[in-house]
């Protein structure tokens, strides 16, 4: 049984969708960036794919926006249920599968107890919320008692991109190469508030992933990552980390000079881009990494974020 321990390749964007989901109301599922439906609830035929993949583990995630649309308030049994489900995935397969817990982090303190049921009873390993909702993003003061509380906890906080307002405008822009822009936009703005609102100072225990949608953003933030940099103690810009999204080379090669390979994550977004240890490795060995940061990259850096609580919980004691 693959364990965090032993794990050579972690995948952190790993999509899912309840079996037989409807939203709340009886309404039709909502689509998922276009990813087949089939694909997200087809957990045995995903075991399969990643262990011929060599993929050893996968983070499952169901976002808000995903599963409830873009605004409005969402119950907190509602979701309660989506992360029992989750919980049970993973039961059923803990050599393959970790579980992101479902939060709406912009619902105040329902949010923080949404996380807290999620880890503390159901025992899954993260949190998933959305880089925005309502207009608000993560430096809102409705989204801290879920962030405080995760600190306090020990996960990894993985931040999904979603719709832009206008993203029906920027599709029609940008084209089909770019129909994921808005999504990025969101993304890259949620990363710029956090920073904004000196979340990294103001709760050092906080851990957030951003997607490679977003990572644009980096390029306005090149100041406060260097001095987040001169203070830590490992010579990292802040505890923000980046996924791979696309597996792009010469992308993984600028986030290793702006944010170091300590902060770089695999994550594949699948069903919508496959992943292999294979492609991994070509990809790795593109960017002209060595193999201390590729193993960081492929694994050892994802293994940290999800033994986080343990350590919490043994330093507790």
């Amino acid at each position: 049984m693959t364990t965090l321990a032993d794990a050579r390749l972690i995948d952190i964007h790993t999509h899912y969708r309840p079996p037989g989901w409807r939203v709340p109301g009886g309404e039709p599922p909502r689509p998922v960036a276009g990813f087949p439906k089939k694909l997200l609830g087809d957990l045995p035929g995903l075991a399969r794919e990643s262990i011929d993949g060599g993929v050893d583990l996968r983070a499952l995630s169901a976002p808000v926006e995903q599963l409830f649309g873009l605004n409005g308030p969402v119950e907190t049994a509602a979701v309660n249920t989506v992360n029992e489900y989750l919980a049970e995935a993973v039961r059923e397969r803990p050599d393959v599968f970790l579980g992101l817990a479902t939060v709406d982090a912009f619902s105040g303190e329902a949010g923080a107890e949404q996380t807290r049921y999620a880890i503390e009873e159901l025992g899954l390993h993260g949190i998933v919320l959305d880089s925005s909702r309502d207009d608000r993003f993560l430096s809102s003061s409705e989204a801290f008692p879920t962030l405080e509380l995760a600190a306090a906890l020990g996960v990894p906080v993985f931040v999904h991109p979603v719709a832009a307002p206008q993203a029906e405008a920027l599709v029609k822009a940008a084209g089909r190469p770019g129909n994921s822009i808005g999504r990025g936009l969101q993304n890259g703005a949620s990363f710029l508030s956090a920073l904004h609102a000196d979340l990294p100072a103001r709760l050092p225990g906080l851990h957030l992933v951003f997607t490679a949608l977003g990572s644009g953003a980096l390029y306005f933030a090149t100041d406060e990552l260097a001095a987040y940099r001169r203070k830590s103690a490992d010579g990292a810009p802040a505890n923000i980390y980046f996924d791979t999204t696309r597996l792009n080379p010469w992308l993984i090669r600028y986030y290793a000079e702006v944010i170091g390979v300590d902060r770089i994550i695999v994550g594949s977004d699948w069903p919508g881009r496959p992943i292999s240890a294979e492609l991994v490795g070509d990809t790795l060995d593109a960017a002209g990494l060595d193999a201390a940061a590729q193993e960081r990259i492929r694994a050892g850096n994802a293994r940290r974020l999800f033994e986080l609580r343990a350590a919490k919980s043994v330093a507790a004691v």
